[in-house]
Formats: structure tokens, sequence, C-alpha cells
């Protein structure tokens, strides 16, 4: 499933990018990149059923987590790398206008200096560009499918009828 979802990503990333959602149109690129994510939540829910559904539709709760967070670790370091190439070296330019409009828009609400700062310093850490914000999405990507994972086990364990 981790590679289901990896293959989606990039699908996806490469649609906003010639749709201009990463680049010119971040007004509507801020919302469809939520999508990713669920996507991916989806997918972590899906390989605990599935597994759960080819060992004869019972699953131990350590079990489906291990698959859960295996599907969510492996996804994790595959879509930071992805990210880090789409962002590096097919749209070196996506840091700099994500902040170009977020700028703009802190702009029309007038916001305080204050605010621009750190919202700055937000999109910088988040945004791509160095080491540590792939490092950081590996670790929110991994941390919240295992965190989905965990819920995802409680919710389709079933035990053996005996």
């Amino acid at each position: 499933m981790a590679l289901l979802a990896l293959v989606f990503t990039i699908a996806w990333t490469m649609m906003e990018h010639y749709s201009g959602f990463n680049t010119t149109r971040h007004d509507i690129g801020q919302y469809t990149r939520m999508v990713i994510p669920f996507v991916f939540y989806f997918l972590v829910v899906r390989a605990i059923w599935l597994q759960r559904k080819a060992d004869g539709g019972s699953i131990p709760f350590a079990r489906a987590v291990k698959i859960g967070a295996a599907t969510a670790v492996l996804y994790g370091a595959l879509s930071a790398f992805w990210f880090a190439i789409y962002a590096e070296i097919i749209n070196p330019a996506y840091a700099s206008t994500l902040r170009d409009f977020e700028l703009k828009k802190l702009e029309n609400v007038h916001a305080t200096p204050e605010q621009v700062a750190a919202k700055m310093k937000d999109i910088s850490l988040n945004s791509g560009g160095s080491f540590l914000s792939y490092f950081l999405l590996f670790v929110f990507m991994t941390f919240f499918g295992c965190a989905v994972a965990l819920v995802a086990a409680f919710v389709l364990k079933k035990k053996k009828a005996g």
C-alpha cells in the first residue's frame, strides 16, 4: 500500500504541477494538496483491512499496528524523497512562489510584522529547501500514519471465534 500511495502522490503532485496549483495557482493548490494525506491515511487502513481479509477475517491488534506502521514508515521515507526531488529539481520555484502567495494573503489581512515573520518561518521550515524540512515531512507523515494505524487496528481487530 505504501507504493500505491507513492504512485498516487507522484501522479497527483504532477497533476497539480501541470494545472499550476503548485506554481501560479496556490489559491487552489492550498486545498488540493490536502488530498494526498487523506489518500495515504485511507491506504493505511486498507492495508490493515486487506491483511485481516487475507487472514480469514481476523487480525490481532499488534499485527494490525505493525502493518499500518510499516506502511506509514515506508511511505513517509518514500514521499519525503519524492517531495525533495519535486521541490529541488522539478519545481525549484515552489518554495518562493508559495512564500509570495502566503505573504500576499497576510498583507491582505493586515497581519502584524510578528505574524508575518512567524508565517514565513513556518513556510521555510515546511515547504522544502533543507534537510530539516524533508526530515520533518518524514516524521509527520510517519507519525500521523501510525496514529491512523492505531485507530484502524483497534477498529478492525477481530478475534477468531472459538
